[in-house]
């Protein structure tokens, strides 16, 4: 038949192309399950601060902000430890930050070299008696491709040569640790997410091309998947008109690639249009809405006042102090050697962090009604933590009927907002965390089963990838 002809090379020839992809894709998820891209963790960004030494802070927010510039409108401030000195950081919503000491008021213009081996040296990530090494300052590079890290940029590069060989990458701008490496991470994110996302830096640096080149290629994968699933199933012996009762009409390695592609096919689909969703592409995911001018709302207050603040009376050892308002009222929230953040509304102010967050809540979207205000004790399919993705407990989830149906959680200790959902975001949960991660609560909460059931998979598809690499190799050499 004429129509089958054009369905045949169109396979043939879109596999031969995409064959080998196929099978760095399998082969790479399966390493990148227990080694994931680098980044900071929330337990590596608290070892990073020294203690703050809080009788050396000489200065109050309101002090320390007048000699920051001209720029009134902040809309964060923290306060911790610049090496063995304390600063105050200030930042607005426009990106841009200053820094300034906070035992001299002296702003810091830039880290310089001689800064960031001082951070280095007194960075808790560092272990063992090694001096750091300077190793330059940098732009970007193969581990800091991530567009998170722009405010952040030039970064000076610092080797701790230390056993793990661990490398810090520190703010010129600011003087913060914002990404570490170590030699383990660096060599197996070559065959994983480089591999797998199709990461170097020569192609990710150009982030529109990248992007095109992710949909494109996965959307010619799913049209050569499409296109192999029609062909296997009108090449099934029980289907064909000589009544020849073989299952296949091959033999051999093009058996082994008809039959395993029809039994591979549904989860192969699954995983290809699940990486395709990973970038929302055409912004399919995109929210109606920017979350910025409901979280000020919620917080009462769009800029800081300055005058409000004062240092927490807290009498542990603290890593860092941010402030920040809820419902109007000025409060800090410290960072503990531990981990553990601690809210602090003052002496003479109402503690009762839970009666803060219900009154708070419904002025997130007060055009909309507040359906619930859910205390989560545990992790569920939509609030969980995984790899660098940390969701702290207990949390509130707040409902409403808007038009997007969107879910606010709310830190229940801190009343913090850790992130929005809405219908568009839960549904990418489940279009590209659920399909493509198998990120379902049955199979997370009962490793190593989530294990076997994801390295099956990914063998399973790397064999039928590995088939299509054979039968493209003879038709190309022959």
């Amino acid at each position: 038949m004429n129509w089958k002809r054009p369905l045949f090379l169109t396979h043939r020839w879109i596999g031969i192309g995409m064959c080998l992809l196929f099978a760095l894709w399998f082969a790479s998820g399966i390493v990148m399950m227990y080694v994931d891209y680098p980044e900071l963790t929330y337990a590596e960004s608290v070892a990073a601060h020294p203690d703050l030494e809080r009788g050396r802070v000489e200065l109050t927010p309101f002090e320390a902000a007048r000699r920051a510039g001209e720029i009134t409108a902040w809309q964060s401030l923290s306060l911790a430890m610049l090496a063995d000195r304390p600063v105050y950081r200030f930042g607005a919503v426009d990106g841009y930050s200053a820094t300034v000491f906070a035992d001299t008021g002296e702003p810091m213009d830039r880290l310089g070299e001689q800064g960031a081996m001082a951070v280095a040296a007194a960075s808790g990530l560092r272990s063992g008696p090694a001096e750091p090494e300077h190793l330059g300052l940098i732009e970007i590079d193969q581990w800091t491709i991530t567009a998170s890290l722009n405010p952040s940029r030039p970064l000076h590069k610092v080797a701790l040569n230390d056993d793990a060989g661990t490398v810090l990458y520190i703010s010129d701008r600011d003087g913060r640790v914002v990404r570490d490496t170590t030699g383990r991470e660096r060599f197996w994110n070559w065959p994983g997410s480089t591999v797998h996302w199709i990461y170097p830096l020569a192609i990710r640096q150009f982030s529109g091309f990248w992007l095109q080149l992710i949909i494109w290629l996965s959307v010619i994968g799913l049209v050569s998947l499409a296109t192999g699933a029609v062909i296997g199933v009108l090449q099934l012996r029980p289907f064909a008109r000589n009544g020849d009762r073989k299952i296949s009409p091959y033999a051999g390695i093009m058996k082994w690639h008809h039959i395993g592609g029809l039994c591979c096919v549904v989860f192969i689909a699954t995983f290809l249009f699940s990486g395709l969703m990973s970038v929302s592409p055409w912004g399919v995911f995109a929210p109606a809405t920017s979350p910025l001018p409901q979280i000020a709302r919620y917080q009462g207050q769009l800029s800081l006042r300055l005058s409000d603040f004062s240092l927490p009376a807290a009498a542990a050892p603290i890593r860092e102090v941010n402030w920040l308002y809820l419902g109007g009222q000025p409060y800090s929230v410290s960072t503990l050697a531990s981990g553990e953040r601690l809210a602090d509304f003052g002496p003479d102010r109402q503690p009762d962090v839970a009666a803060r967050i219900s009154g708070a809540a419904p002025q997130l979207l007060p055009g909309s009604s507040l359906t619930s205000l859910e205390l989560l004790e545990s992790h569920d399919e939509y609030y969980y933590s995984r790899h660098f993705m940390r969701q702290p407990l207990p949390a509130y989830r707040a409902r409403f009927d808007d038009a997007e149906a969107t879910w606010y959680h709310i830190n229940a200790l801190t009343g913090e907002v850790v992130n929005r959902l809405t219908r568009r975001g839960r549904l990418e949960r489940w279009l590209f965390n659920g399909m493509h991660s198998l990120d379902f609560q049955f199979l997370r909460d009962s490793r190593p089963l989530w294990d076997l059931t994801v390295i099956l998979l990914s063998l399973a598809g790397l064999g039928f990838s590995i088939t299509s690499i054979v039968i493209g190799w003879r038709r190309l050499t022959r």
